[in-house]
């Protein structure tokens, strides 16, 4: 059983709040002011990753 059918039955209300909650979208000025502090490149596949 996944956590989710435990929650609807036993907190339907908790249920719904959580379910409806929308993610955050982020804007490039956003993500690039967040990553500042540390050191990232791009790798050969095109991912950013972090190198210290």
């Amino acid at each position: 059983m996944r956590i989710k059918d435990i929650l609807k039955e036993k907190q339907p209300g908790t249920y719904s709040k959580l379910h409806s909650k929308k993610e955050e979208k982020l804007t490039e000025k956003d993500i690039k002011e967040l990553m500042s502090h540390s050191a990232y490149k791009r790798s050969s596949s095109g991912a950013i990753r972090q190198v210290r």
